[in-house]
């Protein structure tokens, strides 16, 4: 164990728990503790100055000097723990027991975020049982399920996504769109619990031909726009024009908007779609595209019964 997973033992001590002999706490001794527990190393001046930091500020609340929610005890023993996501629940138990907040204040990144952006499921799931806020925001508007779906995504990750699905948390529309661009079952897991998604879901959507089936199979509207006017088929026409894609899944997409009548035609010039289209695209799809994005759609009209002309013409 490394960084600031501080041994257990040693912080249960200094806690005076009664599973270990209450012993005065003395920094220069426990750095030394930690150091031959194998905690820190003794030559990285990070992880010797962070342990400083707080067995320092732990000693003053000791001493009576300090509030213990001066100083945010959980979320830095879970930032200690890193992407190595080693920390024990029973490294924050004592301190929450002593009144250590594990609530998020002012915009700052919360303990229950801290935990989320590591793939803390136990700890996770402690903080919550503690009363977190699970619908906390921080500066960013970011909840701890956007936390979970920041930096790299791990099978961890997605467990700690579906705790806080469990527990109710409502998806913002930034993780629902992580989803269908990354992980479509985890999409099915949200849609089960908060509905359909918002046209910019949809829309993300043609990112992952599995989420755009879904999400149109079950009742998402293929023709809404999103607040910027940008509809389902020109999300896809975007995406085409990164390059980033293969031929069989754009198939794939195309074949999926034409079934559900997704709109093509745009009033964009045909010299600027083909700027737009890829010249590696091979020529059956590049002119099929074409086509469908410029060939305006005929006006259709209701059909009208004889009877509601006879009462016209009576008029």
């Amino acid at each position: 164990m490394k960084r600031l997973i501080v041994s257990t033992v040693y912080f249960m001590t200094a806690c005076g728990a009664e599973q270990a002999p209450h012993v005065e706490l003395d920094l220069e001794s426990a750095l030394v503790r930690l150091v031959s527990y194998g905690i820190i190393e003794e030559d990285s001046e990070d992880e010797l100055d962070d342990t400083v930091e707080i067995l320092q500020h732990y000693e003053k609340y000791s001493n009576g000097d300090e509030g213990i929610n001066e100083f945010p005890y959980c979320l830095r023993l879970i930032e200690a723990g890193g992407e190595e996501n080693l920390l024990p629940v029973s490294c924050l138990r004592p301190f929450v027991a002593a009144g250590a907040t594990v609530q998020g204040e002012g915009g700052d990144t919360s303990p229950l975020q801290a935990a989320a952006e590591v793939g803390n499921v136990k700890v996770v799931a402690y903080l919550l049982d503690e009363g977190a806020d699970i619908h906390y925001t921080d500066a960013a508007m970011n909840t701890a399920m956007d936390y979970a779906l920041m930096g790299e995504f791990t099978p961890e990750h997605c467990e700690v996504v579906r705790e806080l699905l469990r527990r109710h948390a409502l998806p913002t529309p930034s993780a629902m769109c992580y989803a269908a661009r990354y992980h479509t079952a985890l999409l099915r897991d949200m849609v089960a619990h908060c509905g359909l998604p918002s046209p910019e879901v949809v829309n993300a959507a043609v990112w992952n031909a599995d989420s755009l089936e879904y999400l149109l199979q079950n009742g998402a509207n293929p023709c809404a726009c999103e607040d910027n006017g940008t509809s389902l088929s020109r999300a896809l026409l975007q995406r085409i024009s990164t390059g980033k894609w293969q031929v069989e899944e754009l198939v794939r997409l195309v074949d999926l908007l034409i079934l559900h009548k997704v709109p093509f035609y745009t009033a964009t010039p045909r010299e600027e779609l083909e700027l737009m289209l890829p010249e590696d695209m091979p020529t059956e799809i590049r002119e099929h595209l074409l086509a469908l994005y410029t060939t305006r759609p005929e006006p259709t009209f209701p059909e009208t019964e004889e009877s509601d002309v006879e009462e016209i013409a009576e008029e």
